[in-house]
């Protein structure tokens, strides 16, 4: 079979794939198949690559927040859109329950440094403010936690609303 036609059957087989015209382990086989192996293995690295990529954003966010010289407009820019990014891997990837958890825990972990540092600086010393901010995370993470079914993120939200109650009673 010549090489322009394989390449278009491959195309059909991938938009079969994603319109969920038959179901994937078909279009799985039909691809092994055309490929000769391929294109699963390819696509997988290409996905568990972006993963590792998404995973150096969080230390380059932890480093853009405390050892920079940046503006605090710049650096929120900066968190926004390392945020973007894991949002962004979130909705493309919510199908896919395996490579789902690196960006839900990076856009939660970014969330919460950006909410943070934004109640800092705009009610510096007041505790309320981000009293309210951890909270308000919380129940981010709960919300995510019962969507997706992921006991991490509920257990998260309830530990961390029981951490807030504790120093908020310890005041």
């Amino acid at each position: 079979m010549n090489r322009q036609r394989r390449e278009t059957i491959i195309q059909e087989i991938e938009y079969w794939k994603r319109s969920r015209l038959l179901p994937e382990h078909y279009c799985d086989y039909l691809l092994a198949l055309y490929t000769e192996g391929d294109a699963r293995s390819h696509g997988r690295r290409w996905r568990s690559s972006l993963a590792a990529g998404l995973c150096l954003l969080l230390p380059a966010a932890a480093l853009v927040i405390y050892f920079t010289e940046l503006s605090f407009v710049l650096q929120t820019l900066l968190l926004s859109l390392f945020l973007a990014a894991c949002l962004l891997l979130v909705w493309r990837w919510r199908k896919e329950r395996q490579l789902l958890h690196f960006p839900l825990i990076g856009s939660a972990w970014l969330l919460l440094v950006e909410t943070v540092a934004v109640s800092s600086h705009y009610f510096p010393g007041q505790t309320g403010a981000l009293t309210v901010t951890v909270l308000a995370n919380c129940a981010i993470w709960l919300a995510i936690g019962r969507l997706f079914r992921l006991r991490y993120f509920f257990l998260s939200a309830v530990v961390g609303g029981a951490l807030m109650a504790v120093v908020v009673w310890w005041r």
